[in-house]
C-alpha cells in the first residue's frame, strides 16, 4: 500500500497515484503508456515525445502494515491527493 510518483526528467512534469498493490500499478500505467492509451493526455503526451527512458517511477510512501483492510482505499485516496499538492503534481486514476 504505497503512494508514488512519476516523473519525467525530461519535462519535470511528476504525477502522482496510490495503490496498495505498487507492482501492479507500475505495470499497468507502463502498459497503457507504451500503447497509448493512457486516460491522462498530458503524460501519454510527454511519453510520445520524450520517450520511456524519461520516466521514473518512485515511492513516495508506504503505509502502515496495521491499517485496517477497510480504511486502505480511502488512505489512498488521502494519500494521492496530499502528494499531489505538495509536488504540484497530477493525479493519477
Amino acid at each position: 500500500m504505497k503512494a508514488y510518483a512519476v516523473r519525467c526528467s525530461a519535462s519535470g512534469r511528476v504525477w502522482v497515484g496510490a495503490s496498495p498493490n505498487l507492482h501492479a500499478a507500475r505495470n499497468s500505467t507502463w502498459f497503457l503508456l507504451r500503447h497509448g492509451d493512457h486516460r491522462d493526455a498530458a503524460l501519454q503526451a510527454d511519453w510520445r515525445t520524450f520517450g520511456e527512458h524519461a520516466f521514473f517511477f518512485d515511492v513516495l510512501e508506504t503505509l502502515a502494515a496495521d491499517v485496517a483492510p477497510v480504511l486502505v482505499p480511502e488512505l489512498l485516496k488521502e494519500k494521492r491527493r496530499d502528494w499531489a499538492a505538495r509536488l504540484g503534481a497530477g493525479v493519477l486514476l
